[in-house]
């Protein structure tokens, strides 16, 4: 069983969780913007790692693009953000991704976070954001958090998350041989 792991990071943190899932089932592995569409004929699971950016899991919607072309693949998405991977924010991430619509895993990350390493636009992003949460009453503890997260970067990783991930691509992998057997 071939397995092929394709990631949307912008400071690292999906990257690395993707690179962690790739090397421990052998997978290929590739950043989203070289993934192209003839290559899912190659592969029996295709696992789709993105970042968080307010509620849209990046890199999906063009990932997605492709779902027709792989009809009888097992598809795994994992999206890492900063905030805790609570039940209530996976629920708000598959019907804001309108994940529900497809036949796929879907699994949240926490991840680190680190200001310095955004690009330009989702710099000026997060300022706004920031600008809007402190002039807003009803702002909650968490979203004034992220005024401090700007000047201390977190670094969390999500061992047992990537392992749950490692363990279902392994027994994917252990029905396909016994189906094939």
């Amino acid at each position: 069983m071939r397995t092929l792991v394709i990631y949307e990071s912008q400071s690292g943190n999906t990257k690395r969780y993707a690179e962690d899932i790739a090397k421990a089932v052998s997978a290929d592995i590739l950043p989203r913007k070289k993934f192209k569409a003839k290559m899912i004929k190659n592969y029996d699971v295709i696992v789709f790692g993105g970042w968080v950016r307010g509620t849209q899991i990046v890199g999906l919607n063009d990932f997605l693009a492709f779902y027709d072309d792989m009809d009888g693949k097992d598809i795994i998405i994992f999206s890492v953000g900063m905030s805790m991977a609570t039940p209530e924010m996976r629920k708000n991430l598959i019907s804001s991704n309108i994940l529900d619509l497809y036949h796929v895993r879907y699994y949240a990350f926490q991840g680190g976070f680190d200001f310095s390493k955004l690009n330009w636009k989702n710099k000026f992003l997060f300022n706004t954001a920031i600008r809007q949460i402190e002039n807003d009453p009803n702002a909650t503890a968490d979203m004034k958090m992220a005024s401090y997260v700007k000047d201390h970067p977190i670094n969390y990783y999500d061992e047992a998350k990537v392992n749950r991930v490692i363990e279902v691509i392994n027994k994917l992998s252990l029905e396909k041989a016994g189906k094939s057997a």
